[in-house]
């Protein structure tokens, strides 16, 4: 995912003027409570062809190039309704407003993702979850008081939250958790990548192979067609092209002359008790390295079931052969609930005594006392 700049962008002025009857319309069903109906002059190439021109035949969420599909106009707050949250209309007056509009692979908007060839995420749809803020509802509330959790390529800080590692597998970068991600507990990187399930058996093997081969190119870059090769491939319109970037810079910073030895210790890495709300980094250290090393088994139970995972020396879970850094969003890619804590629902075993994760972190972390 990469920012996609919208600014400036304005629909053409006749598909303005018969989207606006067509949104009286609807403006009038909701006054009336009658049913309505959604024209679809987002598929229109007036509009299409505007956001296409944006950054190409991709997706703006899985950056997939979209070749012989259908290319879907999704609108980022879901027009009709909202799933799990029961009354919601949808955002029906953002139904013909551009800035709503991404342009979305039928994977994430519909579903149809595939992990090891077990079908995976619930794709985008109608899901819009928050993480914070208050939720709008009618065409009168301020949407800049929601904080979504779906990171959205549009907003121009959301996509530097999303970074890739050698493997090729989507993960958080090193930002640090946002003040609402740390109060909920959630990780708003590690839920996009579920949800949308980028980390499907397909985009793995993908993005692993381009971020070798710019790695590979970026050792003969001073050549002027092999800097074109490289151009292509991290271009805004390239497929996975913020995973080509990421490798690039990977090289070059790799590739800097190392800086003069110094007689200074190497500082211990700070403790961050607001980070433990989300992830299990600085609770490793009150764990046997051993068993790390081997890996903790994790366990869970939902709905009579009971779910595995496996705890490593690096913090992750790994459930179903893929890792999670939180163990939320592991629980609920373990279960398929969007309703899990993580730290209520994962256990594990210390000295023969059986623990919810939420009670070895209050061990070690006490929660803060009440304002």
């Amino acid at each position: 995912m990469r920012h996609v700049n919208m600014q400036g962008l304005t629909a053409p002025p006749a598909w303005a003027t018969k989207a606006k009857r067509t949104l009286d319309a609807v403006r009038a069903a909701v006054a009336a409570g009658t049913k309505r109906t959604f024209t679809m002059h987002w598929t229109e190439d007036a509009v299409r062809n505007l956001l296409l021109e944006l950054v190409g035949d991709k997706c703006w969420y899985c950056e997939t190039l979209i070749v012989r599909a259908d290319i879907t106009v999704d609108h980022y707050r879901p027009k009709s309704e909202v799933l799990d949250v029961p009354g919601h209309p949808g955002y029906w007056w953002l139904a013909y407003d551009m800035s709503n509009y991404r342009i979305a692979c039928r994977h994430c908007n519909s579903g149809g993702a595939r992990y090891n060839g077990v079908r995976e995420g619930r794709a985008k749809g109608s899901q819009f979850p928050l993480i914070g803020g208050t939720r709008a509802r009618t065409a009168a509330d301020d949407l800049d008081r929601e904080q979504p959790l779906l990171l959205d390529p549009a907003h121009h800080s959301d996509p530097d939250l999303l970074g890739f590692d050698s493997a090729g597998y989507a993960r958080r970068s090193n930002t640090p958790y946002s003040l609402a991600e740390t109060k909920r507990g959630l990780c708003r990187a590690d839920e996009t990548i579920r949800i949308l399930a980028l980390n499907d058996s397909h985009l793995v093997p993908l993005r692993s192979r381009l971020m070798r081969e710019v790695g590979v190119l970026a050792r003969y870059g001073d050549k002027t067609d092999i800097q074109q090769l490289i151009d292509d491939k991290v271009g805004p319109k390239a497929p996975y092209s913020s995973a080509a970037a990421m490798a690039l810079a990977l090289h070059r910073a790799c590739d800097r002359p190392a800086a003069a030895p110094t007689t200074a210790t190497t500082p211990t890495p700070a403790v961050d008790p607001a980070r433990s709300r989300v992830d299990l980094q600085d609770l490793l250290q009150h764990l046997d390295p051993d068993d790390l090393k081997a890996g903790i088994t994790l366990t869970g139970r939902h709905e009579k079931k009971v779910h595995q995972a496996v705890l490593n020396h690096e913090g992750q879970i790994n459930v179903l052969g893929r890792p999670w850094r939180t163990p939320t969003t592991a629980a609920r890619a373990a279960t398929g609930s969007n309703k899990i804590d993580g730290w209520d629902f994962w256990r594990l075993t210390i000295a023969g005594v059986e623990q919810t994760l939420a009670k070895f972190r209050a061990t070690h972390f006490p929660p803060p006392a009440p304002a």
